[in-house]
């Protein structure tokens, strides 16, 4: 951590290098340049002013010799002992030549005074006086800059002269000043501003060294937190201790902590309540699937029983067919249909005994559909309040953002399972429904056949009864006999029509079991996706009731 508080420390540092040394570079390259220029122009400026003063002097005395007050040699000797007497900064003073170099008139060099100063050159071999005469006779005035000593100094100090002629006389009139002293207020600015600068700096340096102590501190103790809630502990708590953006950012983030916490206390406390609900269902399924199992082979052997039934309706109609054709042809044969009648009504008994166990069993499989009806409602209600909750569970993962991305996720797939469970059931609903209405008219036909069957019974006693009061009515017992063996064989189809109609019933309750064992195994992964959204829950740590 210190590591980067330095980093940061140096990043500042850079940052103001990066904006103060462009600005130095601007200030020594061109703001001292330009200042150096500005005042050489000044200095200039003043040496005009000068010569302009005393170029008034020589117009004063000119204008005395054109009306005639004095010659002109007496106003040349007047107006150079004035000039040689003038002084401005104290100490400097004027000078006069001509247009041939020749000296007129210099109070430092009084021995020069007549002599031409063609030959004479500053200390870098700079022939002065006839560049002077050459710039005059080219523009009438200007500066001229070259290098002089100093009098008691031998070192050459850049020196800078302003002439101009006065054309009535061929004078040239000139001035000049030692411009060292640019040099030094250039550099003591110069100085000055480095100064300057390096104050700033030095403040600026602590003032960064401040700021990132007072930045770098909260952040780090940020990242350590932020490293602790990716490590799922969400027991984490910032203390805010300033006012400013990193203490709304601490405010924030601890914030950003209890809505976390709060988002998993919720989805651990769903998470267990789906599975609990998972687990509440499969059992629910198990105890369906049983029941439906148990009414698929309740109705397997019905249909059995009906079969069964209506092959002993059939041998019945056969046995009444023998039983007629015998009494048509002899009494023997009557009493032998009437052992036979006897053997039907036995077997009428029989029957009736086996459509009232079918009847009673049908009454039991409506039953059964009816509790399976009571099972797929809860089923239902179920996986609504599954889907429900993984809607909650999605809206709290959305509310978490990046964390609850894979809570989103599951709770998706938990979305879509309950969706899955509550088609299936359904479906189940659609065959339980079917299966109700097969049961109902397979009932309907039970009790057809009973009836059938009691007419049968009585029509059987009554023949019974004629045989054994008058065997010479055989024709018409075997009449009865054969009305019988129709009837019979009337019985005989219902039954079959029974059997067929119990047997499809059975097999839309082998397909209730294969949808009820669907239903267990969408609940089986409904239940392994709750545990699993408890396995991710349990990542994180949370701070115990207070």
């Amino acid at each position: 951590m210190a590591l980067g508080r330095r980093n940061l420390l140096v990043k500042l540092c850079v940052a103001m290098g990066v904006v103060a040394l462009p600005l130095l570079v601007a200030i020594l390259g061109y703001v001292l340049p330009q200042l150096r220029a500005q005042l050489h122009a000044d200095r200039v400026r003043g040496l005009r002013q000068a010569v302009e003063t005393a170029y008034g002097v020589l117009r004063e005395y000119e204008a005395r010799e054109r009306s005639g007050a004095l010659t002109r040699e007496a106003a040349q000797q007047q107006a150079s002992a004035l000039l040689q007497s003038l002084r401005y900064s104290s100490v400097e003073y004027f000078w006069v030549n001509d247009l041939e170099t020749r000296l007129i008139m210099h109070p430092h060099l009084p021995t020069m005074v007549g002599k031409d100063m063609k030959g004479y050159r500053d200390v870098r071999g700079r022939p002065v006086f006839v560049d002077i005469v050459t710039l005059v006779r080219a523009h009438g005035e200007g500066s001229l800059g070259y290098e002089a000593t100093r009098p008691g100094s031998p070192e050459p100090i850049p020196k800078e002269s302003y002439v101009k002629l006065f054309e009535p006389w061929g004078w040239v009139l000139g001035t000049g000043v030692y411009v060292e002293d640019i040099d030094r207020e250039v550099a003591a600015v110069r100085q000055r501003i480095l100064v300057a600068v390096g104050g700033a700096l030095v403040l600026a340096v602590l003032a960064g060294a401040y700021v990132s102590r007072r930045v770098v501190r909260p952040v780090r103790a940020l990242a350590a937190a932020a490293r602790q809630v990716a490590k799922g502990d969400l027991s984490v708590r910032v203390e805010v201790r300033t006012a400013d953006e990193v203490g709304e950012l601490t405010l924030a983030f601890n914030g950003m902590v209890t809505g976390l916490r709060e988002v998993v206390a919720a989805l651990v406390e769903a998470a267990g309540a789906t599975a609990a609900d998972a687990e509440r269902i499969r059992v629910s399924t198990d105890g369906l699937s049983r029941t439906t199992r148990e009414q698929s082979e309740s109705l397997q052997r019905a249909a059995e029983s009906v079969q069964d039934m209506s092959l002993h309706v059939s041998r019945g109609a056969a046995a009444a067919r023998d039983a007629a054709e015998a009494a048509a042809g002899h009494g023997q044969v009557a009493r032998a249909g009437g052992m036979a009648v006897d053997q039907a009504s036995r077997k009428m008994v029989e029957i009736v005994d086996v459509v009232e166990r079918s009847s009673r069993t049908v009454e039991q499989l409506q039953a059964s559909g009816r509790a399976t009806e009571r099972m797929l409602q809860l089923i239902q209600a179920v996986a609504d309040e599954t889907r429900m909750l993984a809607v909650n569970t999605a809206i709290e993962a959305v509310r978490a953002g990046q964390h609850g991305k894979g809570f989103s996720v599951v709770a998706g797939e938990v979305r879509k399972l309950a969706e899955r469970t509550h088609e299936a059931a359904s479906q189940v609903r659609v065959l339980l429904t079917k299966n109700e209405a097969d049961t109902a008219a397979a009932a309907e036909l039970m009790r057809k056949g009973t009836s059938k069957v009691n007419e049968g019974m009585g029509l059987s006693s009554a023949a019974g009864e004629a045989l054994a009061r008058l065997l010479s009515g055989v024709k018409e017992l075997g009449e009865r006999v054969e009305t019988m063996a129709e009837q019979n064989a009337r019985q005989s189809a219902s039954g079959e029509s029974i059997a067929g109609r119990i047997q499809a019933l059975s097999v839309r309750s082998a397909e209730s079991v294969s949808g009820v064992e669907q239903i267990a195994r969408s609940v089986e992964d409904l239940r392994a996706r709750a545990s699993r959204l408890q396995e991710l829950a349990a990542r994180f740590t949370t701070p115990g009731p207070r």
